[in-house]
């Protein structure tokens, strides 16, 4: 059998064990790297590798955080972890403790299914998700780094679901299906030019350029509408500003943007989710985490 066939069957393996999984993704790691191959079959290889960093989250919520299945996370978790978040001590070692912590916590009386959509490109996996916790809607967006087949970094952002927000949309909702794969690069473009333009040149005018009419927005304080986030942006020019774009990670139609700023004045990171559709920004949330 030749060494592209071994790798083949690898990249196909579907067994649903995301240990298993990972395994094979290391195997091949080692094996294709250095042959270098390129076209149609290093795209399969990439596409897979997502799938594969994908169904190892999927599993670490539902096995580490959600059964406590420490063992899990000891295995998919890399050994220099670096962790981002301020809710958690550093490293490894930190992430493992709030993993045992969580697991002696009650289990929560509910039946609700938490919304969850991951989104993942080269080695990164991007998920964004509502849960209820003690009573209280949580929405957070979660971004990790996979190195040699384990989650190597972490980035995290959380803020509470208020009652009322003046678009009359909740903050995390919405079509989770991601479509339009080949768009990706096209998209991740204009959701960088957007950007540029809009929030580091502030030139509000330039939404004409990359926003829909009829945008569905997410974030509590705009209202929906192409005008509605013009009219914000420069009623409340010390409410958000971005100083700098950090990482942009696309899936299909499907863009998010990880940037540093300030809200109301205070450090903060914002992690904004966008869709598109025929070349124009149509939907947007975002989660924001104050830093300090």
């Amino acid at each position: 059998m030749s060494v592209r066939s071994i790798l083949v069957n690898l990249l196909l393996c579907t067994d649903g064990n995301s240990i298993a999984c990972s395994l094979c993704f290391r195997v091949v790691q080692t094996l294709y790297m250095p042959i270098n191959y390129s076209g149609d079959f290093h795209i399969s290889y990439i596409m897979q590798q997502e799938s594969i960093n994908k169904a190892i989250i999927r599993d670490f919520y539902r096995r580490a955080v959600g059964q406590g299945d420490l063992a899990f996370a000891e295995e998919v978790i890399a050994d220099d972890y670096k962790q981002h978040s301020s809710s958690v001590n550093p490293g490894k070692a930190g992430l493992m403790e709030a993993l045992a912590y969580m697991k002696q916590l009650p289990k929560q009386d509910t039946t609700a299914k938490p919304f969850l959509r991951l989104i993942a490109e080269s080695n990164y996996v991007v998920t964004n998700m509502s849960f209820n916790w003690g009573g209280q809607q949580k929405v957070v967006v979660d971004l990790f780094r996979f190195e040699d087949g384990k989650v190597a970094e972490h980035w995290d952002a959380i803020q509470d679901q208020p009652e009322l927000t003046v678009n009359n949309n909740s903050m995390m909702d919405g079509p989770p299906p991601i479509e339009d794969a080949e768009q990706t690069l096209v998209n991740k473009k204009l959701v960088s030019a957007f950007y540029e333009q809009v929030f580091i040149n502030h030139d509000t005018s330039a939404c004409y350029n990359f926003v829909a009419t009829d945008l569905i927005q997410h974030i509590p304080e705009i209202d929906n509408g192409l005008i509605e986030l013009m009219d914000y942006l420069r009623q409340q020019p010390n409410q958000w500003s971005i100083e700098k774009v950090h990482r942009i990670i696309g899936e299909g139609n499907f863009v998010i943007v990880q940037s540093s700023g300030y809200w109301e004045q205070k450090p903060a990171m914002f992690y904004d989710v966008i869709r598109l559709n025929d070349g124009k920004i149509v939907e947007q949330w975002g989660v924001r985490q104050l830093i300090g």
